[in-house]
């Protein structure tokens, strides 16, 4: 969806509503227009950068937050990984194409640096990763798409409620942890971890650091 902020901000409720929503009682918001139809919709600052985040909105000139959901840094603070959490979409026929859309729209509104690994975890069901490029493809395809289930089981079984109805924020620290436990392993013969040393992000990360929702240089 195509959108125009209006630039005037008031008290109101969210129409939006997402999992880091700060306006679901009344609290300050703005207004954008949807195009082509000109409907209002009323939404706070976390909701409208999680629409352009994800995707669903597209709004010319929009910055968001450098942030990301979880980094990996070197031991020498050199920042290696960038990841982005998100819950898989109902629609799920076409989830590679959605998670291609989100990286757009984060390289396009300066959310990720280019030239580091990119993972976009969306959960419960895949994990996909981007290796650093050199020249700008916004449009670029994952480098790996692994089953999140063979990678994070264990993690997802020791949820506190159903993957399907965990929320965004178990699902950044169920990441955080399995990065966390990567970056503290030594190499194995799994099978299912062969992306992760074929990729090259393991010898990025190891005896790295793991921060949630990190300030990253863009």
């Amino acid at each position: 969806m195509k959108a125009e902020p209006t630039g005037i901000v008031f008290d109101g409720i969210c129409s939006i509503q997402t999992e880091k929503c700060v306006a679901k009682e009344v609290a300050p918001i703005t207004a954008v227009w949807q195009y082509p139809s000109r409907i209002q919709i009323n939404v706070c600052r976390p909701c409208l950068e999680e629409q352009v985040r994800s995707g669903e909105w597209e709004i010319e000139g929009a910055k968001v937050e450098k942030r990301a959901d979880c980094a990996v840094f070197s031991p020498d603070r050199k920042l290696q990984l960038v990841v982005e959490v998100k819950k898989a979409p109902a629609q799920k026929r076409e989830l590679k194409e959605w998670a291609i859309r989100i990286r757009r729209n984060l390289l396009a509104h300066s959310g990720i640096p280019l030239t580091r690994y990119f993972l976009l975890a969306v959960l419960p069901d895949y994990l996909f990763l981007w290796r650093p490029q050199d020249k700008l493809i916004l449009d670029q395809a994952p480098d790996y798409a692994v089953r999140a289930g063979d990678i994070l089981k264990e993690y997802l079984d020791r949820l506190s409620t159903s993957p399907e109805t965990a929320s965004e924020y178990d699902y950044e620290h169920l990441v955080g942890s399995w990065l966390e436990e990567i970056a503290r392993s030594v190499p194995s013969d799994d099978a299912s971890l062969k992306w992760l040393y074929e990729s090259g992000l393991y010898d990025a990360v190891k005896h790295g650091s793991v921060v949630m929702q990190a300030t990253v240089p863009v």
